[in-house]
């Protein structure tokens, strides 16, 4: 009689703000990334896969669900999905594996776990309202502007320390004493791992070493204003709110480019550390790893920094899935953050999620992407009416971005993609738009979502206040390292505006 298929271990890791191309296996020229080069040398890098928010907490809660942004209704950082809302950490948990999590994932609320039994180390900063400056002012310090999308997140940048970057460090050091203890433990269950970094999130303040690394090599950008003149109204009025609107110096865009390289690079040292760990534990050879982004950085590409557009720099994020035996290989699937818990429980051979309307891409992962419905969508619900509701689809190499009460974008990303020229409202696409619209409506109503988002505004908007005044405990105590550190380095006299 044969022996049943030992369930595979999984180790999944999870970045926050990573530039899909900005990696040495992507092609990038320039960052120094060995250790996610290495990774990919043996997995699948997925060329197209997208975030289904793109704003940390929304993106993340649909990544856990494996559900839509409008099925999860979490549209904002500081608003949370329901407890019974059935997670992949349930799933797995369900079937027998030790569901541990290290380092950040976004949940806000008294439920700090969803699913995973145990969390060997918090968030950064407290959770209750993760978006809340009032407590990023613990870690940060005198950085703690420069998270959101603020013009001080550009002219506060450069070479010195930040608390993300001890977070991240501290994160590793947990995950690599998980890992130590569970080998010499020799638990005999499966192990199903997250860890989550904060890192290349901004603030854009890297490392000194690593910053030197691309301070010289980095080229000032040429770009203006006038090169920006054909946008979307939409868009420039999000760069105007945002504060990346006028175009920052040429020498500050060239200091936060040299700063998010040298974040990358850290981040990749920490991934490192992890995999090494992993392999000490004699894991290496039985255990999918995952890696990939809640969402991307955009680094001044159309004008914007940061997330929270359509643009690939922003929806897009890297994903490398390495199983044990398989053969390194690329796809250009269009795969969603949705569809990765999903997958993995295909591939250890566990039930699907319930209420998930993501999908397994094993398919894919196997070679036959001709089998894959290559079609994904992401949403976007901003603070302002203006800015949502808002869904994109991505179908093949088409991308149609749909702005409630605005008009749209279709991209042909196969000869443009970068995304400069928009074909919406050509008689030769006319066909193709109304398909595609007709897609993006399919079950979505721009009009109810609006009520419903800025409901949940409202109530998390109370949640935060109670969770000011009265400080709950916590259910797994937050991370806030020993001080805020104050030594980051500017070398521009540029102000804020």
């Amino acid at each position: 009689m044969s022996q049943p298929q030992k369930q595979p271990n999984i180790l999944l890791i999870m970045s926050d703000q990573h530039h899909k191309g900005i990696m040495g296996c992507a092609g990038h020229p320039l960052v120094q990334t060995p250790n996610l080069d290495a990774l990919a040398g043996r997995a699948t890098r997925f060329q197209n896969a997208i975030c289904n928010f793109p704003l940390c907490g929304p993106s993340r809660a649909s990544f856990m669900t494996g559900r839509h942004p409008h099925e999860t209704e979490v549209w904002g950082n500081n608003e949370e999905f329901r407890s019974d809302m059935p997670t992949y950490a349930h799933a797995f948990g369900a079937a027998g594996y030790e569901t541990v999590l290290s380092g950040r994932m976004h949940f806000v609320g008294a439920d700090q776990r969803h699913g995973f039994e145990r969390r060997v180390i918090g968030d950064c900063p407290a959770s209750g309202y993760i978006a809340a400056g009032w407590q990023l002012g613990d870690v940060l310090g005198m950085l703690r502007d420069t998270p959101g999308m603020s013009r001080s997140g550009l002219t506060k940048s450069g070479a010195g320390r930040s608390g993300y970057l001890a977070y991240d460090e501290a994160v590793t050091d947990a995950a690599v004493q998980y890992l130590r203890e569970r080998s010499a433990a020799d638990e005999a269950r499966p192990m199903m791992l997250t860890v989550g970094y904060a890192m290349p999130h901004c603030p854009f303040v890297a490392d000194p070493a690593d910053y030197a690394l691309y301070a010289d090599s980095v080229a000032e950008p040429t770009a203006t204003e006038a090169d920006l003149a054909h946008q979307h109204p939409l868009i420039q009025d999000q760069r105007a709110k945002f504060g990346s609107a006028p175009l920052p110096e040429p020498a500050v865009r060239k200091r936060v480019t040299a700063a998010y390289y040298g974040m990358v690079t850290h981040l990749d040292r920490q991934v490192g550390r992890v995999l090494q760990a992993l392999a000490d534990a004699g894991m290496a050879e039985d255990t999918i790893v995952v890696y990939t982004s809640d969402h991307g950085e955009q680094l001044g590409e159309h004008g914007c920094w940061w997330k929270s557009t359509f643009y690939e720099g922003s929806v897009g994020v890297p994903l490398l899935v390495a199983r044990p035996g398989a053969a390194a290989s690329v796809s250009p699937a269009n795969v969603g953050l949705m569809d990765i818990g999903p997958t993995l429980l295909d591939l250890a051979g566990l039930p699907p999620l319930p209420g998930a309307t993501g999908r397994s891409f094993r398919a894919s992962l196997d070679g036959h992407d001709a089998d894959w419905d290559d079609t994904v969508f992401a949403e976007n619900v901003g603070k302002q009416p203006e800015f949502g509701p808002w869904r994109m689809i991505k179908r093949g190499h088409w991308k149609y971005n749909y702005y409630h009460g605005s008009e749209p974008e279709l991209f042909d990303l196969s000869t443009d993609p970068t995304e400069d020229h928009n074909l919406a409202g050509d008689p030769a696409h006319a066909a193709l738009e109304a398909q595609l619209r007709a897609a993006v409506l399919d079950g979505w109503d721009p009009d109810s979502i609006a009520v419903r988002q800025s409901l949940r505004r409202r109530e998390a908007s109370l949640l935060g206040r109670w969770q000011k005044e009265k400080q709950p405990a916590e259910s797994d105590a937050p991370w806030f390292g020993d001080s805020p550190p104050e030594n980051y380095l500017v070398d521009s006299t540029e102000t804020a505006s």
